[in-house]
């Protein structure tokens, strides 16, 4: 059966087909549609199946981990910089192996469109010591969950799957299975103390061995069931293009283009790999070029002075892959004729780009505002953390990102090394769950002054709206109880779309923040704008237009609080655009020097 499908659908559909009846993780592009279309298609199919956003991606590991321990086919989802958080657990998990099956999909951002590093989820599995398939397209992303599945109850291992942006995003005409191919395992858990609690030293010493062992049989059936039937259709031209994941279509691309004689192959699990066997082809060739994104998993595990690739310097070492990438390689080999720098006749520059925004409407967007009014710049520090709050940025509302939860961390380092500066870190509320209640019971216990504003729109706006532990279970899971619980009272504001009111808030943090030598703690209730059924009736639906003649373009309004609304026109003066304005009105209280926001009379 054949259908269109996104590669996360495709992946999400996989999982299913695969058997996998309990997926668990951590929203985070490029891999958070997987869990959610997961959860659609287990709901039209009627199936009974757990899929379920995990507090962290550490939690969400284990859980999958868990099940696949117990007998059942199971799945953690996250991106890139989530495997980080996830990196303990599976450390361990990798020694101990499982009984059921268990899929890691790490989904990697190649280019840095939405993640804070560019790392290599292949290199952190040849780390592991797991095995790691890598995807090309839509297609070769459902099939490999499948596989993956099979390989991972065939060797007792966890297997990742590891997606880039390009794939995950990608849109393609998938064939399918009809129906549910393999039916979901029963867990059932048997006790096995020496393998599922060892211990150092003898028990995880017997384990490391296992662990070798397990590798290479792994090694002999990647050899014998993916790459030999692809070496036998080989055409023994002199140059050998290795290709892994989304590299192979460029590299394919650049090849017909140019009219090149050369082979291509395509590893499609990068690690482990079985040197000798493919060290053997290299005799064959002149030249071996390893086409690979976007670390050299691959290129480290082969030796010959016939390789070229990102440790020689003939390969682009960061940012994702273009056929232009390929093409420069190939020339640097000299494969084809060194490259004429282009240069465009018409544009001799580059076009601006456009910075990332809150949207219009958006709480965050006065709060940062009021940060900024009420603590002034020359005099404090601003931390921050991962999400919508992150756009913060465009405000010159956050001096520090670092990773999820480091904003209070760091807050306490600052507090600490530079005293004679406020320190105001924000966050998010599934950002606070995830990972900043342990950075706040540190401080709380050692008392570091600061001041910690976590902004709750019981979502994970970022991402695409996942539901949070708030969201999930109202009542149960409340953050001012859990400031609280860490032993340090909790401000509590329910956001009103009047800046005033925010201000005066903010105000009423720093007079606490004089008189105090712990933490001071906020917690301001707000909304997301794209919650429809939320905002209703809360937004000020006081349409805005400015007065000309009060304008004096001072550029007040358009650099500290930077709503995408607000644009100079042609005579030099600042416009509202009516098609983004939200109408939330918070222009019209404090952002204008002179008053020049006035309310529309018409919307």
């Amino acid at each position: 059966m054949k259908q269109i499908l996104m590669g996360n659908d495709a992946i999400a559909l996989g999982l299913i087909h695969a058997g996998v009846d309990m997926v668990s993780g951590y929203p985070g592009t490029p891999s958070s549609e997987i869990l959610g279309n997961f959860q659609k298609f287990r709901d039209k199919l009627k199936l009974n199946a757990y899929a379920q956003w995990a507090t962290n991606e550490k939690v969400g590991f284990e859980v999958a981990y868990a099940g696949a321990i117990s007998g059942k086919r199971t799945c953690a989802t996250m991106k890139q910089v989530g495997l980080n958080v996830a990196s303990d657990a599976l450390m361990s998990a990798s020694y101990i192996g499982l009984k059921g099956a268990m899929l890691l999909i790490s989904c990697d951002d190649p280019g840095f469109y939405s993640s804070q590093t560019e790392q290599d989820s292949r290199s952190f599995a040849k780390f592991a010591r797991i095995p790691v398939l890598d995807p090309a397209t839509p297609q070769e992303a459902y099939d490999m969950v499948k596989l993956g599945a099979e390989i991972s109850h065939h060797f007792e291992s966890v297997v990742m799957l590891r997606p880039v942006m390009r794939v995950s995003h990608a849109r393609e005409i998938c064939e399918v299975d009809d129906a549910l191919q393999i039916e979901p395992l029963k867990g059932n858990f048997e006790r096995n103390i020496p393998r599922w609690a060892a211990v150092p030293p003898a028990g995880r010493f017997r384990q490391g061995v296992e662990q070798f062992e397990r590798l290479e049989h792994i090694k002999a059936w990647n050899w014998t069931h993916l790459i030999e039937p692809k070496v036998k259709l080989l055409q023994n031209n002199n140059i050998l293009c290795l290709t892994s994941g989304t590299g192979d279509g460029y590299v394919r691309e650049a090849i017909e283009e140019l009219a090149l004689k050369a082979d291509v192959l395509k590893l499609d699990m990068p690690y482990p790999l079985p040197k000798e066997q493919i060290e053997q082809l290299f005799e064959n060739y002149d030249k071996v070029i390893v086409f690979e994104e976007s670390h050299p998993c691959i290129e480290e595990q082969l030796s010959s002075p016939k390789l070229y690739g990102k440790l020689t310097k003939h390969l682009h070492e960061i940012d994702e892959f273009s056929k232009d990438k390929v093409v420069s390689a190939f020339a640097k080999v000299g494969i084809i004729a060194p490259l004429a720098t282009y240069k465009s006749e018409k544009y001799t520059e580059e076009l601006p780009k456009r910075p990332p925004n809150m949207c219009p409407g958006c709480p965050h967007r006065d709060v940062h505002y009021a940060i900024t009014k009420v603590f002034k710049k020359k005099k404090s520090i601003y931390t921050s953390d991962i999400g919508c709050y992150t756009l913060g940025l465009n405000q010159g509302a956050i001096d520090t990102i670092l990773c999820m939860g480091a904003s209070i961390s760091m807050a306490s380092g600052f507090s600490l090394s530079d005293p004679d500066k406020a320190v105001i870190a924000t966050i998010g509320d599934s950002t606070f769950t995830h990972s900043g209640v342990a950075p706040l019971i540190n401080a709380v216990y050692q008392n570091h002054k600061f001041v910690l504003v976590i902004l709750d729109n019981s979502t994970t706006a970022m991402t695409g709206r996942q539901t949070t532990p708030e969201r999930t279970n109202p009542g149960q899971v409340d953050i001012k109880r859990i400031v609280e619980g860490c032993g340090v009272a909790c401000h509590e504001y329910i956001f009103e779309q009047d800046l005033n009111k925010t201000v005066d808030f903010i105000k009423s943090l720093k007079s606490a923040y004089e008189t105090t030598t712990a933490p001071v703690v906020a917690v301001v209730r707000e909304f997301c704008v794209l919650d429809k059924e939320l905002v209703e009736g809360r937004l000020g639906n006081a349409f805005v237009a400015v007065d000309e003649d009060k304008c004096v373009a001072c550029d007040s309004c358009i650099t500290t609080y930077k709503c995408p609304p607000m644009h100079y026109n042609d005579a030099g003066k600042m416009e509202i655009d009516p098609f983004l304005c939200a109408g939330c009105s918070s222009c019209l209280d404090v952002v204008c020097p002179t008053d020049a926001f006035v309310k529309k009379e018409e919307k």
